[in-house]
């Protein structure tokens, strides 16, 4: 494993744009330290009712809610395969996405009874995720000399957007010492959406891929947001902030045998947002385009899409099974 260590930032009070932007532009993951939003005792208290609703709700109630095309509810274990060609069985994971809550504060999708009595929690949550994502793209609308609100008018939270909060759950595992080498919870992807928080506890496993192929792993640090890019920020920004592929492995020792709970909220733009690459040029403009999403995906560097087009475009090949809502 590589020794390269991800950044961190200390976001008690605002930080420079520039330290931001850097950081991110770089390896294209960074720690935030001492964040207001979401406060602690939120996180732990979602973490709790999300261990209430992995270990507590019956199997009869999770397919109640299964996972719909509008990306939507609960998905069992090996439902979901983020490498389809390296482990097209599936991931070693269950998780459940939440849509954003209406202005009232109710769901916008069925929610089992281990989750539907903790909808002002959940709503909480997800408003606070939002409200530190819209700091950070203010830091690289600053940086790319954009206004301010370039990028958080595009991803108001009253609009009609596709960010989920991803509760995850990784049961533990009883493959033998030997049989462990190489096994993924999770396999290797890149995030969709514009950026992703993800909330740690206790153990970890998330690897990220360093442009050498070398996996690095990532840290759990307590009280810390681990921010990374999405593909879509990559797509809209012409590669200047990358989206790297990461995935979750299979720890070796004890660990193995413990389950493992994360929390991701996957920010989106408004549906209607229009994707096409944001004219910016500076001397590195064409190894900024080789770098990115246009490369990977087989996307002309001038094509143009909306946000819910790009999102339905990558989530296809994801799901083995989806209903309709």
């Amino acid at each position: 494993m590589a020794s390269v260590d991800i950044p961190s930032i200390d976001f008690s009070k605002q930080p420079d744009s520039k330290d931001v932007s850097a950081a991110m532009s770089s390896l294209g993951f960074l720690f935030i330290k001492n964040a207001d939003v979401p406060s602690q005792e939120l996180v732990q208290d979602v973490f709790a009712i999300s261990k209430g609703f992995f270990e507590g709700e019956s199997l009869e109630e999770k397919q109640k809610v299964s996972v719909t095309v509008q990306n939507r509810g609960w998905i069992g274990n090996k439902q979901e395969a983020l490498d389809t060609k390296v482990h097209p069985t599936g991931d070693l994971k269950e998780a459940f996405n939440l849509s954003k809550f209406t202005a009232d504060g109710q769901p916008m999708q069925p929610l089992p009874p281990t989750l539907s009595k903790h909808v002002n929690t959940i709503s909480a949550f997800m408003q606070s995720c939002h409200e530190l994502s819209m700091r950070l793209l203010k830091c690289f609308a600053q940086t790319l000399q954009l206004p301010d609100d370039y990028f958080t008018s595009r991803h108001a939270y009253d609009s009609q957007q596709s960010s989920i909060l991803r509760l995850l759950y990784y049961p533990p595992s009883n493959i033998s010492e030997d049989q462990r080498q190489g096994q993924i919870r999770a396999g290797a992807h890149s995030d969709y959406g514009s950026l992703t928080l993800l909330f740690q506890k206790s153990l970890g496993g998330l690897q990220v891929q360093l442009p050498n192929g070398e996996w690095l792993d990532a840290p759990v640090v307590d009280d810390a947001v681990l921010v990374n890019i999405g593909d879509l920020f990559d797509f809209w920004s012409g590669g200047r902030y990358p989206s790297t592929v990461h995935r979750v492995g299979l720890p070796s020792g004890p660990e193995a045998a413990q389950g493992r709970y994360s929390i991701a909220y996957f920010l989106h733009p408004t549906d209607d947002v229009l994707l096409s690459r944001i004219p910016i040029k500076d001397d590195k403009e064409e190894q900024h385009a080789r770098n990115s999403v246009y490369e990977r995906f087989g996307v002309d560097a001038d094509e143009k899409m909306s946000a819910r087009e790009w999102l339905d475009r990558r989530l296809a090949p994801t799901y083995k099974t989806r209903k309709d809502e």
